[in-house]
């Protein structure tokens, strides 16, 4: 028997607890800890609910860890010293051969915390390092995992891997950049992140749906010649860049001649028709060259039409993996190979 954490969109936390009662007999949510965000106990143990994530990758989940302490929380700086004193019997299976950090979440509306995530992260990361291993935030590989709601703190340690995402609930976050043309683009730099994606130095892009021109501009950025197909006009700030082409008309109207190395589809219509569009763009694909695409979603059948769309585009593309991610909104992205 074990219990976990696990967090999803607030909109889609049906679709998240359905994924998890699919995934193996005898797991039941405990409590809602927030939007998004439940307790959850298993007759698994954490390596072995981890086991079936991975051979199952869920969809709707973003994040998950264990819970190995809870302990009461009083509201006040004391709570420090008492996470710090129940720490050595978390850490029991620590590897000291891997990098580590502390990530934490304080939940709840309205609570006023007289401490911050800064203040638990460098007060447990300090008696962490303690034990020999190596501090490393950005890209840890093991995790020490605090959640804190009002009353009450679960900690767990696990495996980056393990967890879904690196970041903590999966929540990650992008500087704005000055040159930044649209939101949409922080969707694709975590679908790269995330599904560690390594696009070509060099060679041939094609952005369907391009407008306004976010995914083209990452794509310009990262040194790809981009073929942009869109009725719409790009952003002004694109013209003239070296090695953009634009084509204004609908994909099924435009001329095109592959192979491309990457090929992206934000387009917004239904997820059926995008995954037939998607389809149909293959020949266009190098063997073996990433696609990345978002499968936009009603909102009261997410998972039915996604579970469709999935099915289209298995015809003729291997699909690697499908999520929704931090970025995404009643949307699921997917990660394509020829």
């Amino acid at each position: 028997m074990s219990q976990f954490i696990y967090t999803s969109a607030p909109e889609s936390e049906r679709e998240a607890r359905d994924e998890f009662n699919r995934l193996a007999v005898g797991i039941e949510t405990v409590k809602r800890m927030a939007p998004g965000v439940r307790l959850a106990r298993a007759e698994l143990d954490w390596h072995g609910l981890t086991d079936l994530l991975v051979a199952r990758p869920p969809i709707w989940t973003r994040h998950a860890n264990p819970v190995a302490q809870r302990i009461p929380l009083h509201g006040d700086a004391g709570d420090l010293a008492a996470l710090e004193a129940v720490l050595p019997s978390v850490l029991m299976d620590l590897d000291t051969d891997l990098s580590f950090s502390v990530q934490t979440r304080l939940l709840g509306d309205g609570v006023r915390w007289l401490y911050s995530r800064f203040d638990v992260n460098e007060r447990l990361a300090a008696l962490v390092a303690s034990w020999g291993t190596v501090l490393d935030v950005r890209a840890p590989e093991q995790v020490l995992s605090v959640v804190c709601e009002e009353g009450e703190a679960y900690l767990g340690l696990s495996l980056a891997a393990h967890n879904l995402s690196g970041w903590a609930g999966g929540e990650i976050r992008f500087r704005k950049a000055p040159e930044r043309i649209s939101r949409s683009e922080f969707k694709l730099l975590e679908a790269l992140e995330t599904f560690r994606v390594e696009l070509p130095e060099h060679g041939r892009a094609l952005d369907l749906g391009a407008a306004p021109g976010g995914w083209t501009r990452i794509l310009l950025d990262r040194g790809l010649e981009v073929t942009a197909v869109d009725p719409a006009e790009l952003d002004p700030r694109l013209a003239g860049r070296p090695g953009l082409r634009q084509i204004r008309a609908r994909f099924e109207e435009a001329k095109l001649a592959g192979p491309f190395d990457v090929i992206l589809n934000d387009m917004r219509m239904d997820a059926r028709d995008s995954a037939r569009l998607m389809a149909a763009a293959a020949r266009l694909a190098a063997p073996g060259a990433p696609a990345l695409m978002t499968l936009k979603l009603p909102e009261n059948r997410m998972a039915l039409t996604a579970e469709a769309a999935l099915r289209i585009l298995g015809r003729d593309w291997t699909v690697v993996v499908a999520r929704q991610l931090f970025h995404n909104r009643n949307e699921v992205t997917v990660l394509l190979r020829r």
